[in-house]
């Protein structure tokens, strides 16, 4: 878990200068609160100055509610809402409520509305989303991030930004842990591998999650994901440096080391076997931009 209980609560916001690089997306404001008064109050048709906003925020304590058109929802812990603004819906802490402790992330750009769009659709503004999904883990680490290092220009809020983004579609595709219809054991395992993938992983650390002796981890493994734990290891740390190389200007080497490759030149050669071309070659090809929709074999 990346925040612990008794953890200051801290709220970010940011003013990114609209230009071509954040056009795709940017974070407009991050933050983790907890409210106790009815003056949390916020109304999607009149918060002019925040045009083309798009807002994820997810329960991790208490309740709030969420008003669209005629129906009224509760927030629950676990639960997520997302919406637009403008729009017409309003939410708030109602009087019944002890309190209300969430995580928001606030977006604008083209890409941060088609993404809504799809989600809303999909799912309509609330959702049920596991404490331990990676699209809450997602979060949680762009929190972190913005309370120890800082979102301090237009490169880091649009990688930022962008991650979440594809965390969301991956969520809405069923690829996260969580909807994965897996023994609580392999779960784990795939949890672990998803949030760690950045370490240097061995299988014995992998099989350690679940609890088995390694030959018949890899047997349920392989049964269930029909492929290995070091496969699927590889392939999250290739996806995610897919992501990398297009929404920031990191060089290799560093890519490599944050998908937990200490040698640039390995990472290469991994990289080039899955996807065909070298992690330069990737990163210049602009047809390769809409790479959500790319699935390694």
């Amino acid at each position: 878990m990346l925040y612990k209980k008794d953890e200051i609560h801290n709220s970010f916001a940011y003013h990114i200068p609209k230009e071509p690089l954040t056009e795709a997306v940017r974070i407009k404001s991050i933050g983790f609160e907890k409210r106790t008064s009815t003056d949390y109050y916020w109304d999607g048709r009149f918060r002019h100055n925040d045009h083309n906003t798009c807002i994820f925020q997810y329960t991790i304590s208490g309740y709030g509610h969420l008003q669209a058109g005629e129906s009224t929802y509760t927030v629950k812990p676990g639960e997520a809402f997302i919406v637009k603004v403008p729009g017409e819906h309003c939410y708030y802490l109602p009087e019944e409520s002890p309190g209300w402790e969430f995580l928001f992330i606030t977006l604008e750009g083209s890409k941060a509305q088609e993404c809504w769009s799809q989600i809303i659709d999909q799912f309509g503004m609330v959702m049920k989303i596991g404490a331990d999904d990676p699209l809450i883990f997602s979060l949680r680490k762009i929190y972190q991030f913005a309370v120890r290092q800082g979102i301090r220009d237009t490169f880091i809020s649009s990688a930022q930004g962008y991650e979440f983004i594809m965390e969301l579609y991956r969520y809405s595709l069923g690829m996260s842990s969580t909807n994965l219809n897996l023994p609580d054991d392999l779960r784990e395992a795939v949890r672990f591998i998803e949030t760690h993938y950045d370490q240097p992983l061995s299988l014995e650390d992998i099989t350690k999650r679940a609890a088995l002796s390694k030959y018949y981890f890899t047997n349920k493994f392989q049964k269930y994901l029909k492929t290995t734990p070091i496969q699927y290891l590889t392939k999250t740390r290739i996806k995610k440096a897919m992501e990398l190389l297009i929404t920031t200007n990191k060089p290799i080497q560093e890519i490599a080391v944050e998908t937990g490759y200490a040698n640039a030149n390995y990472f290469s050669k991994v990289f080039r076997k899955m996807i065909g071309m070298s992690p330069d070659s990737f990163r210049k090809d602009k047809r390769m931009i809409d790479f959500q929709h790319i699935i390694i074999d």
